[in-house]
Protein backbone atom coordinates (compact mmCIF):
# COMPACT_ATOMS: atom_id res chain seq x y z
CA UNK A 1 0.00 0.00 0.00
CA UNK A 2 1.29 3.45 -0.60
CA UNK A 3 3.20 5.11 2.46
CA UNK A 4 1.49 8.29 3.49
CA UNK A 5 3.37 10.94 5.70
CA UNK A 6 1.88 12.84 8.28
CA UNK A 7 2.04 16.34 8.12
CA UNK A 8 5.04 16.87 11.34
CA UNK A 9 7.06 14.56 8.66
CA UNK A 10 6.81 15.94 5.57
CA UNK A 11 7.22 19.56 6.91
CA UNK A 12 10.62 17.86 8.57
CA UNK A 13 11.17 16.28 5.18
CA UNK A 14 10.82 19.60 3.33
CA UNK A 15 12.65 21.61 5.35
CA UNK A 16 16.12 18.91 4.73
CA UNK A 17 15.62 20.05 1.37
CA UNK A 18 14.54 24.18 1.08
CA UNK A 19 15.73 24.43 -3.15
CA UNK A 20 12.04 22.43 -3.20
CA UNK A 21 10.09 25.16 -2.39
CA UNK A 22 10.75 26.63 -5.31
CA UNK A 23 8.73 23.76 -7.16
CA UNK A 24 5.14 22.93 -7.60
CA UNK A 25 3.32 22.64 -4.59
CA UNK A 26 2.19 19.11 -5.60
CA UNK A 27 6.26 18.28 -6.55
CA UNK A 28 7.86 19.14 -3.68
CA UNK A 29 7.52 15.84 -1.58
CA UNK A 30 8.61 13.82 -4.33
CA UNK A 31 11.54 16.00 -5.09
CA UNK A 32 12.86 16.30 -1.47
CA UNK A 33 12.31 12.27 -1.01
CA UNK A 34 14.27 11.49 -4.06
CA UNK A 35 17.14 13.86 -2.84
CA UNK A 36 16.94 12.33 0.05
CA UNK A 37 17.67 9.28 -1.45
CA UNK A 38 20.41 10.55 -3.15
CA UNK A 39 22.25 11.75 -0.97
CA UNK A 40 22.31 7.90 1.29
CA UNK A 41 23.32 6.24 -1.71
CA UNK A 42 25.81 8.98 -2.28
CA UNK A 43 27.20 8.45 1.28
CA UNK A 44 27.12 4.63 0.67
CA UNK A 45 29.73 5.52 -2.35
CA UNK A 46 27.30 6.32 -5.60
CA UNK A 47 29.02 8.29 -8.04
CA UNK A 48 28.00 12.53 -7.54
CA UNK A 49 25.06 12.49 -10.26
CA UNK A 50 26.62 15.66 -12.12
CA UNK A 51 30.34 14.49 -12.35
CA UNK A 52 30.46 10.98 -12.13
CA UNK A 53 33.23 11.69 -9.09
CA UNK A 54 32.69 9.99 -5.98
CA UNK A 55 30.91 12.53 -3.45
CA UNK A 56 32.02 14.89 -0.62
CA UNK A 57 29.78 12.52 1.69
CA UNK A 58 31.40 8.92 0.89
CA UNK A 59 34.69 10.94 2.36
CA UNK A 60 33.21 12.71 5.41
CA UNK A 61 30.11 10.26 6.26
CA UNK A 62 30.79 7.03 4.34
CA UNK A 63 33.29 4.62 4.50
CA UNK A 64 35.59 5.42 1.67
CA UNK A 65 38.85 5.06 3.91
CA UNK A 66 37.58 2.24 5.86
CA UNK A 67 39.61 -0.45 4.08
CA UNK A 68 42.74 2.03 3.94
CA UNK A 69 42.82 1.97 7.45
CA UNK A 70 42.53 -1.54 7.83
CA UNK A 71 45.48 -1.82 5.73
CA UNK A 72 47.56 0.46 6.70
CA UNK A 73 50.27 0.53 9.58
CA UNK A 74 49.13 3.18 11.77
CA UNK A 75 49.46 1.04 14.33
CA UNK A 76 53.51 1.61 13.65
CA UNK A 77 53.75 5.01 12.61
CA UNK A 78 51.85 7.41 11.05
CA UNK A 79 49.13 6.94 8.48
CA UNK A 80 49.64 8.64 5.31
CA UNK A 81 47.66 10.02 2.24
CA UNK A 82 48.66 11.98 -0.47
CA UNK A 83 46.35 14.78 -2.20
CA UNK A 84 46.00 16.60 -5.21
CA UNK A 85 43.26 19.44 -5.88
CA UNK A 86 42.00 20.34 -9.01
CA UNK A 87 40.16 23.67 -9.26
CA UNK A 88 38.25 24.89 -12.19
CA UNK A 89 38.93 28.91 -12.85
CA UNK A 90 36.02 30.73 -13.72
CA UNK A 91 33.26 27.97 -13.73
CA UNK A 92 30.93 30.09 -13.81
CA UNK A 93 31.79 31.47 -16.99
CA UNK A 94 31.56 28.38 -18.68
CA UNK A 95 28.01 28.19 -17.25
CA UNK A 96 27.05 31.72 -18.82
CA UNK A 97 28.59 30.91 -22.33
CA UNK A 98 27.36 27.47 -23.01
CA UNK A 99 24.68 26.36 -20.41
CA UNK A 100 24.46 24.56 -17.37
CA UNK A 101 24.18 20.98 -18.95
CA UNK A 102 27.69 21.83 -20.87
CA UNK A 103 28.85 22.75 -17.97
CA UNK A 104 27.53 19.35 -16.21
CA UNK A 105 29.24 17.76 -18.83
CA UNK A 106 32.45 19.71 -18.54
CA UNK A 107 32.58 18.72 -15.08
CA UNK A 108 32.47 15.33 -15.53
CA UNK A 109 35.21 15.20 -18.45
CA UNK A 110 37.11 16.95 -15.43
CA UNK A 111 36.49 13.86 -12.99
CA UNK A 112 37.14 11.41 -16.20
CA UNK A 113 40.59 13.01 -16.87
CA UNK A 114 41.20 13.24 -13.47
CA UNK A 115 40.15 9.41 -12.80
CA UNK A 116 41.87 8.03 -16.06
CA UNK A 117 45.05 9.71 -15.62
CA UNK A 118 45.25 8.39 -11.77
CA UNK A 119 43.62 5.53 -11.74
CA UNK A 120 44.91 4.13 -8.18
CA UNK A 121 43.76 7.49 -6.53
CA UNK A 122 39.89 8.20 -5.63
CA UNK A 123 38.55 11.55 -7.33
CA UNK A 124 36.00 13.32 -5.01
CA UNK A 125 34.17 16.22 -5.85
CA UNK A 126 34.49 18.63 -3.05
CA UNK A 127 33.12 21.86 -4.50
CA UNK A 128 31.49 22.92 -7.13
CA UNK A 129 33.90 22.64 -9.70
CA UNK A 130 36.81 21.52 -7.63
CA UNK A 131 37.80 18.14 -6.96
CA UNK A 132 40.02 15.78 -4.77
CA UNK A 133 42.25 13.90 -5.99
CA UNK A 134 43.58 10.54 -2.84
CA UNK A 135 46.20 8.72 -2.85
CA UNK A 136 46.25 6.19 -0.15
CA UNK A 137 48.21 4.21 1.17
CA UNK A 138 47.00 1.14 -1.11
CA UNK A 139 47.92 4.06 -4.00
CA UNK A 140 51.53 3.20 -3.72
CA UNK A 141 51.74 6.70 -5.29
CA UNK A 142 54.18 9.26 -3.79
CA UNK A 143 52.40 12.95 -4.29
CA UNK A 144 55.36 15.23 -6.11
CA UNK A 145 55.45 18.02 -8.72
CA UNK A 146 55.39 14.79 -11.29
CA UNK A 147 51.83 14.46 -10.50
CA UNK A 148 50.85 18.06 -11.21
CA UNK A 149 52.36 18.23 -14.26
CA UNK A 150 50.41 15.01 -15.25
CA UNK A 151 47.11 16.16 -14.17
CA UNK A 152 47.89 19.61 -15.80
CA UNK A 153 48.73 17.91 -19.17
CA UNK A 154 45.59 15.72 -18.79
CA UNK A 155 43.16 18.29 -17.65
CA UNK A 156 44.78 20.32 -20.75
CA UNK A 157 43.63 17.40 -23.33
CA UNK A 158 39.95 17.15 -21.45
CA UNK A 159 39.66 20.87 -21.30
CA UNK A 160 40.48 21.11 -25.40
CA UNK A 161 38.61 17.91 -26.35
CA UNK A 162 35.40 19.56 -25.34
CA UNK A 163 36.06 23.18 -26.32
CA UNK A 164 36.43 21.32 -29.65
CA UNK A 165 32.76 20.20 -29.65
CA UNK A 166 31.40 23.01 -27.89
CA UNK A 167 31.47 25.67 -30.35
CA UNK A 168 29.61 28.49 -27.79
CA UNK A 169 32.95 27.72 -25.56
CA UNK A 170 35.29 29.92 -26.87
CA UNK A 171 37.60 31.11 -24.30
CA UNK A 172 39.48 28.33 -22.85
CA UNK A 173 39.33 27.05 -19.23
CA UNK A 174 42.44 26.67 -17.02
CA UNK A 175 42.57 25.09 -13.86
CA UNK A 176 44.43 25.67 -10.34
CA UNK A 177 46.08 22.10 -8.85
CA UNK A 178 47.45 22.13 -5.48
CA UNK A 179 49.26 19.04 -3.78
CA UNK A 180 49.65 18.11 -0.18
CA UNK A 181 50.49 14.53 1.85
CA UNK A 182 49.12 14.00 5.27
CA UNK A 183 50.64 12.24 7.77
CA UNK A 184 48.02 11.78 10.90
CA UNK A 185 49.74 9.76 13.69
CA UNK A 186 47.27 7.33 16.29
CA UNK A 187 44.01 7.75 14.63
CA UNK A 188 41.44 6.19 17.06
CA UNK A 189 38.94 5.24 14.16
CA UNK A 190 39.19 5.21 10.53
CA UNK A 191 35.80 7.76 10.56
CA UNK A 192 38.09 10.79 12.14
CA UNK A 193 40.09 10.64 8.70
CA UNK A 194 37.03 11.64 6.22
CA UNK A 195 36.77 14.95 7.81
CA UNK A 196 40.30 15.49 8.70
CA UNK A 197 41.27 15.08 5.03
CA UNK A 198 38.34 17.40 3.70
CA UNK A 199 39.81 20.03 6.19
CA UNK A 200 43.33 19.42 4.35
CA UNK A 201 42.21 19.58 1.13
CA UNK A 202 40.32 22.74 1.66
CA UNK A 203 43.06 24.00 3.71
CA UNK A 204 45.67 23.42 0.28
CA UNK A 205 42.92 24.80 -2.09
CA UNK A 206 42.81 27.95 0.15
CA UNK A 207 46.30 28.58 -0.47
CA UNK A 208 46.54 27.55 -3.78
CA UNK A 209 44.27 29.73 -4.81
CA UNK A 210 45.78 32.65 -2.79
CA UNK A 211 49.22 32.02 -4.60
CA UNK A 212 50.27 30.74 -1.92
CA UNK A 213 50.30 26.83 -2.53
CA UNK A 214 53.90 26.12 -4.57
CA UNK A 215 55.49 22.91 -3.92
CA UNK A 216 53.96 20.00 -1.96
CA UNK A 217 52.59 21.15 1.42
CA UNK A 218 52.50 18.64 4.02
CA UNK A 219 51.36 18.59 7.39
CA UNK A 220 51.46 16.06 10.28
CA UNK A 221 48.51 16.01 12.51
CA UNK A 222 49.13 14.20 16.30
CA UNK A 223 45.65 12.39 17.24
CA UNK A 224 47.86 10.86 20.48
CA UNK A 225 46.12 10.74 23.08
CA UNK A 226 48.61 9.96 25.46
CA UNK A 227 49.27 11.93 28.58
CA UNK A 228 52.81 12.69 30.56
CA UNK A 229 52.22 11.74 33.95
CA UNK A 230 54.11 13.70 36.46
CA UNK A 231 55.37 12.31 39.74
CA UNK A 232 53.40 14.62 42.77
CA UNK A 233 54.68 15.08 46.26
CA UNK A 234 51.24 15.43 47.28
CA UNK A 235 50.33 12.23 49.74
CA UNK A 236 48.15 9.91 47.85
CA UNK A 237 48.40 11.15 44.31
Amino acid sequence: MPLTLDDAAEETLLRLYPFVRSRPPEQRTALAFSALLEAEACRRGAPDPVSGALHLFFLTQGELLRSEYDLSVHAHGPWEVGLLTADVKGMIHVNQAAGFAAGDRFLRAVAGALAGAFPRARVVRIHTDCFLCLFPPSSETRVDEALRRLAHARLAEAEAAFRGGEPRLTAPVEFTLGLGRLAVVDPSHWQVLGPLLWAEAERIHALVRAGRGEGVLERTLDLAARVDVQPSDRPGY
